[in-house]
């Protein structure tokens, strides 16, 4: 396998098509989010894989070459694992297209004890939740930017590990994505987040501090991001797990809607 340069990700591209609803895909080509991207060749690649440098393994194309799927083995198990161990990701989900892959993927994962799973992917919907009459007493929603990143607050650590988790830098996050956070005080208490952007497509991503969590708090993060989408014309989208039911409730109660389903592998790193 070859190991493309940012100039060449391009090239991938049509044997991914049928996985583009992982937003995770075109923002890796696009430059926004730090990825390897993988290719059996250079020139009219065939068979591919798309790293984002976190949790997610695309596999797409031509499944059929035996050779292909030893090094795929080689680049997931001695790059890929090894990176993310080092950088203390715990698990790494495979998805795959066509489903053909599924017998590859075994040979490929083997020794790794992959379990199948299943995912959702939400499609934005009318949104449901009026966010600024619902913020409680001495909580306020503010803009996350690199201004908010730099103060000395309870959990902007969090906050700022989350951007340089999906983005090349806080610079480019300001200037290509975009996110809310409710404060309390001098703590950061929720947030919510463009994880993934590509044209005028943006996979949000939330959180919310133990101490005050089924209070709601992601769900007024999530609309306020939402709102922001809808006003200038963009999409919003939201993945999670099938069993993550907090994540499908606070999708489900901002307005997202029409869920998909769809089968992963996930393994994890030690």
């Amino acid at each position: 396998m070859y190991q493309l340069e940012q100039d060449q990700f391009g090239r991938v591209r049509p044997l991914f098509e049928a996985l583009r609803y992982n937003l995770v895909l075109d923002s890796v080509i696009a430059g926004n989010t730090p990825g390897w991207v993988f290719a059996d060749r250079v020139e009219n690649p065939t068979a591919a894989l798309i790293w984002n440098r976190q949790d997610a393994i695309l596999v797409a194309g031509d499944s059929r070459d035996s050779s292909v799927h030893t090094e795929l083995r080689e680049e997931v198990l001695t790059s890929i694992v090894a990176d993310a161990r080092r950088r203390s990701i715990p698990a790494l989900s495979l998805h795959y297209f066509p489903a053909s892959w599924e017998d590859a993927i075994e040979q490929i994962l083997r020794g790794r004890k992959p379990e199948k799973a299943r995912r959702r992917y939400y499609q934005p919907g009318p949104l449901k939740v009026d966010w600024r009459k619902s913020v409680p007493s001495g909580y306020e929603m503010r803009r996350i930017e690199e201004g908010l990143l730099a103060e000395d607050r309870a959990n902007v650590t969090h906050v700022r590990g989350w951007v340089l988790s999906f983005w090349h830098s806080v610079q480019v996050f300001e200037e290509r994505g975009f996110g809310f956070c409710l404060l309390h005080g001098e703590t950061i208490a929720s947030w919510c987040l463009s994880v993934y952007a590509s044209g005028k497509a943006y996979e949000l991503g939330v959180a919310t501090i133990p101490e005050v969590r089924n209070r709601g708090f992601a769900t007024l993060t999530t609309a306020a991001c939402v709102e922001h989408c809808l006003e200038r014309g963009w999409v919003p989208q939201w993945h999670c797990w099938e069993d993550n039911y907090a994540s499908a409730a606070v999708a489900e109660k901002v307005g997202f809607e029409r869920p998909r389903e769809y089968s992963v592998y996930r393994f994890t790193t030690e």
